[in-house]
């Protein structure tokens, strides 16, 4: 087996090259679908978001690691394979595994510790076994992943100051306008860059705030308890003169609003300034509204400035997720040799670790969540007593000269055939 991730992102690709790989949730399976029949991947999860587009996969083919980056064409794109060449990066084996973890951990990001690309990754592989497209091996891979992710925001300071692009949108429009007290503000989309943007503003002595999405009731929903007030999106004319900001995040799959329509919005405002930060890919105001007068339009790469700032304060928190990565990936390697030397060692491994987990958050729920020193020491407590106790028999299982018996005496003596509730 072979452990190959293949993609782009931020840090390769500005938002012009990534709107045009982004691949939407309906498209996800079939995409998938068509590289496993054509026998370059065995399963694999594709994960699509504002700042990335990565495939992770396994495959038992000798030269399907260089095929998989030329298969670009059967990808739903819109992208030219010369760009897709220049901007695409492809890893393998280790190398793709810490790639994927620190995904995971948020040490990829753009804004540098935060905490939405976990449950993308947790969407992105739920997808994946819905379809069908993710067998085992990989699963045990992207859990290693989560894991780590989880571990980083539950025991480190990134977790204890979460951020996110929606916080880098509110710090950019603060620094720009200079004070943002009396400001009204248009939210468009209810995901979680809004949901964020609202608890922001909720702070701050705001103006009118609005919130706009695909039906009004679920505006309605996401709005109200944060402080904020639904509104059609066919209104939105209605409300612009009370807006100074507009901050898009949608999911739509085209420019929600062209040059003519935002003309129009001025037109409405006498020509006062208008600041829009589209955070959404594929963007949703089309590139050539920065040509209209008194409009400052910002993209979610332009709030670089903001998260620079913030890569250099955090930086120095990054060591402490990176040990917890190695571990992580110490403990997935392990996981890999067993299932591949037994399925046996990987159930009881699964029964072991899943009891010491099960336990141990029990006892992290009681625990503060600021002494983050405490429960460190627990959670290492716990893998040390977990791997003490399964060395030898794990040890047994392999050396057995009878596995078959072995195993049988293993699965009866931990019950390994019972769920783990």
């Amino acid at each position: 087996m072979e452990f190959i991730l293949v993609g782009l992102s931020h840090q390769t690709a500005p938002v012009d090259i990534r709107e045009q790989v982004f691949i939407p949730e309906a498209a996800v399976g079939e995409c998938v679908r068509r590289l496993i029949d054509h026998d370059l991947i065995e399963s694999g999860v594709l994960l699509s978001t504002c700042n990335r587009t990565e495939l992770y996969a396994v495959t038992a083919t000798p030269d399907a690691q260089d095929r998989l980056l030329e298969s670009f064409g059967w990808w739903p794109h819109a992208l030219p394979f010369a760009a897709w060449r220049r901007h695409a990066y492809q890893f393998t084996g280790d190398h793709a595994m810490t790639h994927l973890f620190r995904v995971a951990s948020g040490l990829e990001s753009m804004v540098i510790g935060e905490a939405q690309i976990l449950g993308q990754i947790k969407g992105a592989l739920a997808r994946a076994r819905a379809a069908g497209i993710v067998e085992v091996r990989l699963e045990i891979i992207l859990h290693g992943a989560i894991r780590a992710g989880r571990r980083a925001r539950n025991e480190t300071e990134l977790g204890r100051h979460p951020v996110s692009a929606g916080h880098a949108a509110v710090a950019t429009a603060a620094q720009l306008l200079g004070d943002l007290a009396g400001r009204g503000v248009l939210l468009v989309g209810a995901g979680g860059m809004s949901k964020v943007a609202l608890r922001l503003l909720r702070n701050q002595r705001i103006g009118p705030v609005y919130l706009t999405s695909r039906t009004l009731d679920r505006a309605d929903r996401v709005a109200r308890p944060l402080g904020g007030q639904a509104v059609e999106f066919e209104a939105i004319g209605d409300i612009v003169d009370d807006v100074d900001i507009i901050l898009s995040s949608s999911n739509a799959p085209h420019h929600l609003f062209d040059k003519g329509a935002i003309e129009a919005f001025q037109s409405r405002r006498g020509g006062r300034r208008l600041l829009i930060i589209d955070m959404a890919v594929p963007r949703d105001i089309d590139p050539e509204v920065s040509g209209v007068s008194g409009v400052n339009l910002l993209n979610i790469d332009d709030l670089h400035t903001v998260a620079e700032a913030n890569r250099e304060r955090r930086t120095a928190w990054v060591p402490s997720a990176e040990r917890i990565i190695e571990e992580e990936l110490r403990k997935t390697r392990l996981a890999l040799e067993a299932r591949d030397s037994a399925p046996t060692i990987r159930a009881l491994v699964d029964r072991v670790e899943g009891v010491a987990e099960a336990v141990l958050e029990r006892h992290l729920a009681r625990m503060p969540a600021a002494d983050l020193k405490t429960r460190a020491a627990m959670r290492h407590l716990a893998d040390a007593l977990a791997a003490n106790f399964l060395h030898g028999p794990i040890r047994a299982l392999r050396e057995s000269p009878d596995p078959a018996l072995e195993a049988s005496v293993m699965k009866d003596a931990f019950d390994l055939d019972r769920e783990l509730s």
